[in-house]
């Protein structure tokens, strides 16, 4: 099992199929199939935060 590579409450950007959303790491968890780190990330969208769950390290970046 791998460390953490990001800290909740970091400023990150999600890469998704459409665009690039900015957002902040709210939680960390490891996926029971996989064994693999995913994350939660809230981000603020039309004036509401919404949060992106099962987000893998690889499509996240530090801002």
């Amino acid at each position: 099992m791998k460390k953490e590579e990001f800290k909740k409450g970091q400023s990150v950007v999600v890469t998704t199929k459409k665009d690039d959303i900015l957002g902040t790491i709210s939680g960390i968890y490891t996926n029971i199939c996989t064994f693999e780190t995913e994350y939660s990330v809230d981000y603020l969208k039309d004036g509401k935060i919404w949060t992106m769950i099962g987000v893998p390290s690889r499509e996240i970046h530090l801002v």
